[in-house]
Parts: C-alpha cells; sequence; structure tokens
C-alpha cells in the first residue's frame, strides 16, 4: 500500500534514500504493514521502500503467487545465493547512497550481512519511523481490530456458559480460542493468559492445570488476531460468590479505569492518563498494587510501539487504537484487572471491546 509506504517515509528523522526491512531470522511486522499481505510465511523475503514511494519486494518461489497480489515491484529470487541477493539488491538500490534499516528487527548477524551485501551505502537505524507511521490507524487497520475486538468481546460474553467447576485454566483457554477461530479471526493474537484463584495475581501467567474451584477468581486476558491486527481485552470474574475483599478490588480497578477513560482524547499525555489511574488504587487499602503501565498502543502487534505508563512522554492522538487495563495484584489471594481497547478521538474515545464491564459473579 503506497499510503503506508508514504507514510512511513514521511515519519523519517534522518534523511535516507531508501528504507530496507528484511525478515531475516524472524518476520519483521513492518514487512507486513507495508506490504498489506495478510498470509504467507515469507521467511526471508525484503521490502524496499523508495523515496518516489514505490514498493520492492524480493522474495522466494515459495511465496511467488502472494506477492504479486500487492501493489508492489515484485522479484523472485531463486536461491539464497548472496551473490544473487547483493546483485538484486543493489539492482534496486542503484540510486541510493543511504539506507534505513530496523535495526530493531535485526540479528546482529543479520546486520552485518547486510553491511556485506551494500557495502557501498551507509546504513541508518530508522526504526522509530516505523513506531511513529504506526501510532495512526488509517481506515483499514481500524476497520480490521475492531473486528478482532468484537471477535474477542463475544468470546468473553461466553465465558459464563463454559464454565463449570473442576475444569482446568488450559480447558477454559482451549474454549476461547475455538471460539475466535468460529468467529472467522486469523486464531489468538497472543499467548492467552487463564488465570484461576491465587494465579490471577500473576500478570504474565501462562494458563496450567489448576482447577475451578467456587470462590475462585477467573481473569482471562485475551485478543483474537483478524488479518493480522490484534485485540487485547481483559475480563476478571467471580465463580459462584465472591467475598466483599474481591467485590472491594473489582470495584476499585473499575474506578481507575474510569478515570483513566474521562482524560481520554487528542493530545492527552499518557503519563498523565496512567496516573488518575494510579492515584484512585494508590489512595486505597491496595496501594502499591498496580505494578504495570495503563495500557499500550495495539495494531499489526500487540504492543504497537507506544506504551502508556508513568514515565512515558507520547502524547495521545486522535486515531491511535490503545488498551486501558489498569490492575490489582495481591500475591497469594488474587487479582484483578479490567482492560479494554479504545480508538482515540478529538474530543474523547471510543470503545472497540463492548462486553460488560460491570462484577459478575458465574
Amino acid at each position: 500500500m503506497k499510503s503506508r509506504v508514504k507514510k512511513v517515509l514521511n515519519s523519517l528523522q534522518k534523511e535516507v534514500d531508501a528504507i530496507l526491512i528484511w525478515n531475516a531470522g524472524r518476520p519483521d511486522p513492518n514487512f507486513f504493514y507495508v506490504t498489506d499481505y495478510t498470509s504467507g510465511l515469507f521467511e526471508g523475503s525484503i521490502a524496499i521502500l523508495h523515496r518516489d514511494d514505490e514498493l520492492d519486494v524480493f522474495t522466494s518461489p515459495l511465496e511467488e503467487e502472494l506477492a504479486r497480489r500487492a501493489d508492489a515491484n515484485v522479484r523472485v529470487l531463486n536461491s539464497r545465493d548472496d551473490a544473487e541477493l547483493a546483485s538484486a539488491l543493489n539492482d534496486s538500490l542503484s540510486n541510493a547512497s543511504s539506507v534505513g534499516v530496523n535495526e530493531d528487527a535485526l540479528s546482529h548477524s543479520a546486520y552485518t550481512k547486510l553491511c556485506r551485501l551494500l557495502k557501498d551505502k551507509s546504513i541508518t537505524d530508522v526504526s522509530s519511523a516505523f513506531a511513529r507511521a504506526r501510532w495512526v490507524k488509517d481506515p483499514d487497520e481500524r476497520e480490521r481490530i475492531a473486528k478482532a475486538a468484537a471477535i474477542t468481546s463475544g468470546a468473553l460474553e461466553r465465558v459464563p456458559q463454559l464454565v463449570k467447576e473442576g475444569m482446568t485454566e488450559k480447558a477454559l483457554q482451549a474454549e476461547i480460542e475455538y471460539w475466535f477461530v468460529r468467529a472467522g479471526a486469523d486464531g489468538p493474537a497472543f499467548s492467552s493468559i487463564v488465570a484461576f484463584g491465587e494465579n490471577s495475581a500473576l500478570p504474565h501467567y501462562f494458563s496450567g492445570d489448576r482447577t475451578l474451584a467456587a470462590g475462585d477468581t477467573i481473569l482471562c486476558d485475551v485478543g483474537a488476531r483478524y488479518k493480522l491486527y490484534c485485540a487485547d481485552m481483559t475480563r476478571t470474574f467471580f465463580f459462584r460468590r465472591a467475598n466483599e475483599y474481591q467485590r472491594e478490588m473489582y470495584a476499585k480497578v473499575k474506578e481507575a479505569q474510569d478515570a483513566a477513560f474521562s482524560l481520554l482524547k487528542d493530545g492527552a499525555g499518557s503519563a498523565s492518563v496512567h496516573k488518575a489511574a494510579e492515584d484512585i488504587i494508590d489512595n486505597s487499602s491496595f496501594r502499591g498494587g498496580f505494578i504495570h503501565g495503563l495500557g499500550h498502543s495495539l495494531g499489526i502487534e500487540v504492543h504497537d510501539g507506544y506504551g502508556m505508563g508513568k514515565k512515558t512522554k507520547e502524547k495521545l492522538v486522535a486515531g491511535a487504537v490503545v488498551t486501558v487495563e489498569p490492575g490489582i495484584y495481591v500475591p497469594g489471594k488474587g487479582g484483578v484487572r479490567i482492560e479494554d481497547d479504545v480508538a482515540i478521538t478529538q474530543d474523547s474515545f471510543e470503545f472497540l471491546t463492548k462486553a460488560e464491564r460491570e462484577l459478575m459473579v458465574i
């Protein structure tokens, strides 16, 4: 998509003649961002962004048919021979003396190899340009995130019908992810977190064999991926009953999320929004229980460039999509997190995730 090529080039803070993205070792999401390929591995493939907004793609015969679906100049390389690759790249970059790369996605060995292949070019890191370009979503990106969010919301709305005493965290995770695919998603956007009881106090827990019992907290942090775009949503439920301590914790997290929502709009400072939520929790009996940032940008990656924490310098902008996810975690007892995906507008925000946020005993 040439509009995205232009957007990346316009986001440069360092002048270069062209930008090269290389899926060396692991795929670079920016490759899929600029080409808009929604399927295919594209291992070892390369995209080159030119100053005239032209896009060159170098790939293997395995991806040729998929590659030609893009608005790009496609060249198929029939081998992994360095000489063939060097010739192709230098031909594409014949008028370029400086080349920008995303160093964040290149291993040391890939970077040094690229320097050898382009020995007559100067190579500059332009990774920040991709983050800036992806910060504001275009209409197609927004539509895909909204679809992923709708699928995710639907899955979490089904949790009350899915849970039963004695089931494992992994079993509930499987049911949720099965629903994602049935509802049209590519699959999960990340490793789903389903945590029962005391495990809900572990923010980055991996679902295990813990079985569900009456009185347990059920924390589900999940997200569907739709045409490569991600949702990220958390709901916390209580099984059969919720005691006063659990209810108080839930109410405080929801109050913190509402405080953050009241500040969301174009130009709001990310750190200020985080502080509003943190202050609610720290002025309660759960002081110190909110141990992570309030949220992060969302897009072709779950963590799509910028965060929202106490030290974040970026301001929110209309067109950005972010998560808002305050939480309280008490080791040995449990935790509560409520997370929603929202699109920032000029004067406020729009919910993309729409499942019920009130406390629910199931």
